[in-house]
């Protein structure tokens, strides 16, 4: 994948010297061109760029969406009407596990107004607690929750390891608060479908490429 992407930079960036034209529009017709022929010798290259480019649009959109809704409310409320607010915190359960799309989704969460990602939980017994502080008495757990501290007694919290993910005993769970929460289930299930997905998809095409450079 780091490979396909620094070739069709590198394209990018030749194709204006040898056209003797510095313009951005040159500039982005060499990458153009760039994204064809990597896209040629690797078709998941030019699937995953795509995808990538369609998931970044989403993106701004729902933006855009969430500042016009949020501008709504306070226009109402300027007015004299009350918009009924439900506030709230609800944990989302996380198929991600890598710790880069872990955090590109709490980013595009916090970047949506309205919503703000608060931290990294664990699903135990279905209680929630910090990643990484293991349940009272929990089976299997040999580890004390002071080895899990450092010196100066501050908590951690730590994110699922990238090769083996969320331990089998939880589930990693991104907590979210949110200013107007109609159905938690409704909305859970929103940013698994809209933001986790296509990062799941994203990160599955990079793995099929990278299998197919060894």
């Amino acid at each position: 994948m780091q490979r396909l992407l620094v070739l069709n930079l590198f394209i990018s960036l030749m194709w204006p010297i040898l056209n003797n034209d510095y313009t951005l529009g040159a500039l982005s017709l060499g990458f153009f061109f760039g994204f064809v022929l990597m896209s040629l010798v690797q078709r998941r290259y030019g699937l995953y760029t795509m995808r990538a480019a369609g998931f970044g649009a989403f993106v701004l959109w729902a933006i855009l969406q969430s500042n016009v809704q949020l501008a709504l409310k306070v226009l109402a409320s300027s007015v004299g009407f009350h918009p009924t607010m439900r506030p709230g915190i609800v944990a989302v359960p996380l198929t991600l596990t890598n710790q880069f799309d872990i955090t590109v989704l709490a980013s595009i969460i916090t970047l949506t107004p309205g919503t703000l990602s608060i931290d990294l939980g664990e699903d135990v017994s279905g209680h929630l607690q910090p990643y990484g502080e293991p349940e009272e008495d929990a089976i299997g757990v040999e580890t004390e929750v002071d080895d899990l501290r450092p010196e100066s007694g501050v908590g951690l919290t730590e994110l699922p390891d990238r090769q083996t993910g969320p331990r089998d005993r939880g589930e990693a769970a991104l907590l979210v608060h949110a200013i107007d929460i109609a159905d938690p289930n409704t909305f859970r299930a929103g940013i698994k479908q809209d933001f986790e997905r296509p990062l799941l998809e994203l990160r599955r095409l990079i793995a099929e490429m990278d299998a197919a450079d060894t």
